[in-house]
C-alpha cells in the first residue's frame, strides 16, 4: 500500500469515527473540545492532527528516553515491526533505557546527582514532590516548559487544569505532564457469585460490610476483601474511597480555613473501625499488612478473593485472568460509593528534558512537536492496533487487531509503552463492554471525585523527612486494625506525629493553600 493510500485511509477513518459519533453517540466529542477542564476532563475522541505537529525535522529525530520497567525483561525492539512502523510515522529514532521500577527512584537520584541523563526522562508521580527533582528543578536542571507547551494544541488540550497544577513546581511546569483520569478508583468485585448467591452489590461502606459478611458466610474458603496496607497504596486500597463515600476528606481537606490531614476525622476513623471488624471476623486477608499490591491483585485474579478495590482499569485485565482459569466467572465495576470516589492527582507523572542533554530550543521544541504528533489519529491507532493490513483491518470504519495477530501485536507493542502522553478518555466503536464501562465511569465522576487538597502544593517538611512521618502514621494505622493499638494507643501515635514535624507540615500548606487561594 502506498503512503498516500495509507493517508487517504486515515483520513476516511477520522470522518468515519465523526460519522459514528454523530449517529451513534459511540465517539462521544469527536471535533469538540470538553471544556470540563478542572475535572479531568480530556479529548474523548482520537484528536486531529496540530499545527506544531507539522514542525518536524527532514530527517528522523533521535530520542534517548528514560523510562521504568514494569515486566521482568525489557520488550524487544529490534526486528520488531510495531515499534518500527511507530518511528517510522513519528520520524523518529528512539533508544530507550529501561530501569526496573523497583530500583527507579534510585536511578532518578543517581542521575540527576551524577548527571547521567538523557533527552528524555520519565518522572514518576511521587517523585515529583522529592527533595531531590524540587531542588534540580528550582536549580534549572530543567526546561521550564510553562509556557512552551502553550504552543502546541494537541498537547494543551488533552492537560486538564487539575493535571498542570498538581505537576507544577512553584507554579511553573518543569517537563511535560502524563495526565491521567481523576476518577479512577473503584470497587471491582464478582459479579457472578454476587448473582448467585443473591447478594446485594454494595453502594456504601455498610452495604460493603454487610457484603463481606455475607461472602464468609456463604463461601467460607473464599476471601470476602482483598486488602493491601502498603504506605503507597492508599489511593487504590480502599481506605481513602470509603473515607470519602461517608464525607470525609480525601487524605487532607479544609476545616475552618485550615488544611488538616484525616487521620483522626470521624469519618476516617469509622473507615478503620469497620476494617478492624473486618480482620477480626476474618472478611479480609491476614497478611494484609505484608502483601503487595500484585498479591493484593492476584488473590481476585485467581478467584481467591470476591471484593477487591482499586483502579477501575484493572476491569479489563483482571477479568481476561479470571476467565482462564474459569470460563463461567464474572468480574464487574462499581465505581463509586454514595456517587463518590477519592480523586487521584490527575497525572502520572512528568516527561523532563534535562538542559545539560537538550542543548537547545531547536531540540527542545522539535522533543515537544514530537509528543505533540504522538496524540495525532495515525499515531494514536498504530500504537493501539498496529499495521493496518497486518495486524489490523478497518472495519466499518473502524479498526480492529486480528484475532489471529492480536498475541504478536501485544508482545510487539510493549516497546512503544511509556514513550507518549495520551488523551485521557479515547473510544473506539469497537470498544467491549468493560472498556466503555471504564470510560463511562472516567468522565461521569470525574466532577464528583474527591480531590487530596495538598496535591499541588509541597511542604518542606514533607520533603526533609516525610518518609519517617509516614511511617508513624502507617505504623499506627495497621496495628489498629490488627488490634494491637487501642483508640487511646492510635490517638497517642498521632499525636506523636503531630509534635515530630505533623504540626508544622499543616501549617505549611495551609500556608501554601491560602496564598493559592487568596481573592
Amino acid at each position: 500500500m502506498t503512503m498516500s493510500n495509507k493517508k487517504s485511509n486515515w483520513s476516511r477513518l477520522a470522518a468515519g469515527a465523526c460519522a459514528v459519533s454523530m449517529l451513534g453517540g459511540m465517539l462521544a466529542g469527536c471535533g469538540k473540545e470538553d471544556s470540563e477542564t478542572e475535572a479531568g476532563a480530556g479529548a474523548s475522541a482520537p484528536p486531529s492532527p496540530s499545527v506544531a505537529a507539522s514542525k518536524e525535522p527532514a530527517g528522523p529525530l533521535k530520542l534517548n528516553f528514560t523510562i521504568p520497567l514494569y515486566d521482568a525483561q525489557p520488550p524487544k525492539v529490534k526486528d520488531n515491526p510495531y515499534f518500527d512502523n511507530y518511528q517510522k510515522i513519528t520520524n523518529t529514532e528512539i533508544n530507550t533505557t529501561y530501569v526496573p521500577n523497583a530500583n527507579y527512584t534510585d536511578k532518578l537520584n543517581l542521575s540527576i546527582a551524577g548527571g547521567e541523563l538523557t533527552d528524555i526522562m520519565m518522572v514518576p508521580a511521587q517523585f515529583i514532590k522529592s527533595t531531590t527533582f524540587i531542588n534540580a528543578a528550582r536549580g534549572g536542571m530543567f526546561w521550564d516548559l510553562t509556557e512552551e507547551l502553550k504552543k502546541y494544541p494537541n498537547i494543551v488540550k488533552n492537560m486538564p487544569q487539575i493535571t498542570m497544577t498538581n505537576t507544577s513546581v512553584d507554579g511553573k511546569t518543569y517537563g511535560v505532564p502524563i495526565p491521567r483520569a481523576t476518577a479512577r478508583v473503584g470497587l471491582l468485585y464478582r459479579k457472578d457469585w454476587f448473582d448467585k448467591l443473591s447478594i446485594k452489590v454494595p453502594t456504601t461502606m455498610e452495604e460493603f460490610y454487610a457484603a463481606a459478611k455475607e461472602i464468609k458466610a456463604k463461601m467460607p474458603e473464599v476471601t470476602p476483601f482483598s486488602y493491601c496496607d502498603q504506605i503507597s497504596e492508599t489511593p487504590w486500597n480502599g481506605l481513602d474511597f470509603l473515607t470519602v463515600s461517608q464525607g470525609g476528606y480525601n487524605i487532607w481537606g479544609l476545616k475552618n480555613g485550615k488544611l488538616e490531614p484525616y487521620y483522626e476525622t470521624a469519618e476516617y476513623m469509622n473507615t478503620l473501625k469497620t476494617f478492624k471488624t473486618m480482620y477480626s471476623e476474618g472478611l479480609l486477608n491476614k497478611d494484609f499488612a505484608i502483601v503487595q499490591g500484585a498479591q493484593k491483585k492476584n488473590a481476585i485474579s485467581t478467584g481467591k478473593a470476591a471484593m477487591y478495590i482499586t483502579a477501575y482499569d484493572d476491569l479489563v485485565g483482571i477479568k481476561n485472568s479470571l476467565l482462564k482459569i474459569d470460563p463461567n466467572a464474572d468480574l464487574d465495576l462499581q465505581p463509586v460509593f454514595n456517587g463518590k470516589t477519592n480523586a487521584t492527582s490527575g497525572h502520572n507523572g512528568l516527561y523532563v528534558l534535562p538542559k545539560s542533554v537538550v542543548k537547545t530550543e531547536e531540540k527542545r521544541d522539535a522533543i515537544l512537536s514530537y509528543f505533540s504528533r504522538a496524540l495525532d489519529l495515525d499515531v494514536i491507532i498504530a500504537r493501539g492496533f498496529g499495521i493496518e493490513g497486518v495486524s489490523f483491518d478497518i472495519i466499518d470504519g473502524t479498526p480492529k487487531v486480528r484475532v489471529d495477530m492480536q498475541e504478536e501485536f501485544t508482545a510487539g507493542n510493549k516497546a512503544t509503552g511509556n514513550l507518549y502522553i495520551s488523551p485521557i478518555v479515547t473510544r473506539w466503536p469497537s470498544d467491549k463492554p468493560e472498556s466503555t464501562k471504564i470510560k463511562d465511569a472516567n468522565e461521569k465522576y470525574a466532577s464528583s471525585a474527591v480531590p487530596n487538597l495538598i496535591d499541588p502544593f509541597v511542604s518542606a517538611t514533607i520533603v526533609e523527612k516525610g518518609g519517617d512521618l509516614d511511617k508513624i502514621v502507617y505504623d499506627a494505622r495497621v496495628k489498629y486494625i490488627m488490634g494491637e493499638l487501642d483508640e487511646k494507643g492510635y490517638a497517642a501515635a498521632i499525636a506523636g506525629w503531630r509534635a515530630q514535624g505533623g504540626d508544622k507540615i499543616t501549617a505549611e500548606f495551609t500556608d501554601a493553600y491560602n496564598k493559592a487561594n487568596a481573592k
